[in-house]
C-alpha cells in the first residue's frame, strides 16, 4: 500500500507493525464521511448520475493504478469510499486486497459484501481480477443513482431480477445506464475487462 501513498485517490498508509498477536496499519487521519453516510443524508438517499460519476472518478483512477501494480481491491462499496471535508475522494480499506494477477493467482480467501461482490468472489478459486472491481464500482454507481443495493450475486444466479436505472425511472444517459448494467453482468466475461474500458 505504501507504494500508492502519493496517489490523491488512495488513503495514505504511514506504517504497519505487529503487536498483541495481531497486525496494525497506521493510516492518514481523514475528516469527513463515507459515501454510504453521505447518501443517507441526501433526498431520497440517492444522487444524480453526473454527481455520482464525479465522486467515483478519483476512485476509478486510483483503481487503475492499483490494478497496474498487480493488485485487486475486492471490496469496493460506499462504506469504503471516503469524502473528505477538503472535497477529496479517497479509497479506503485495502484489508481484502490481494496480489491476484497472473502466476500469483492462487486460492483467494472469500471476501464478500452482499450486493457489491461479484459471483467469482463467492468461490475461493473464482477467477478474480480487475473485472471483479469493475463489478464493485458499478454496484456502487447503481446504489448512488437508484438508492437500491443490487441484489446479491448468488440470488441473481437463481433468477436475475435486477432492473436497470432506466427501468427504475432514473434520469441517466442511455449509454451510461447500459455501461453500469454491463459492469454488473454476472459472468465476468460479459463485463468490462478493466476500469479504463468502463470509464471510456
Amino acid at each position: 500500500l505504501a507504494r500508492f501513498q502519493d496517489h490523491p485517490g488512495i488513503v495514505t498508509v504511514h506504517e504497519s507493525f505487529r503487536a498483541n498477536n495481531t497486525a496494525y496499519m497506521v493510516m492518514q487521519y481523514l475528516d469527513g464521511m463515507t459515501l454510504k453516510e453521505y447518501l443517507k443524508r441526501q433526498p431520497g438517499e440517492k444522487i444524480a448520475f453526473n454527481v455520482a460519476v464525479k465522486a467515483m472518478t478519483p476512485i476509478m483512477d486510483a483503481l487503475r493504478e492499483v490494478h497496474k501494480a498487480g493488485f485487486v481491491h475486492r471490496d469496493i462499496s460506499p462504506d469504503n469510499i471516503f469524502l473528505t471535508s477538503q472535497n477529496q475522494v479517497k479509497l479506503l480499506d485495502f484489508g481484502s486486497a490481494r496480489y491476484a494477477i497472473g502466476e500469483h493467482t492462487k486460492t483467494l480467501t472469500t471476501v464478500l459484501k452482499h450486493g457489491y461482490a461479484p459471483l467469482e468472489q463467492y468461490s475461493a478459486k473464482g477467477n478474480q481480477g480487475p473485472w471483479s472491481d469493475v463489478y464493485g464500482v458499478c454496484a456502487t454507481l447503481y446504489r448512488c443513482v437508484t438508492r437500491l443495493v443490487p441484489p446479491d450475486a448468488m440470488d441473481r444466479v437463481q433468477g436475475d431480477t435486477i432492473k436497470s436505472p432506466k427501468q427504475l425511472g432514473i434520469d441517466i444517459p442511455l449509454s451510461s445506464g447500459q455501461a453500469i448494467m454491463r459492469g454488473l453482468a454476472l459472468k465476468a466475461s460479459d463485463r468490462f475487462e478493466n476500469i479504463q474500458q468502463l470509464q471510456q
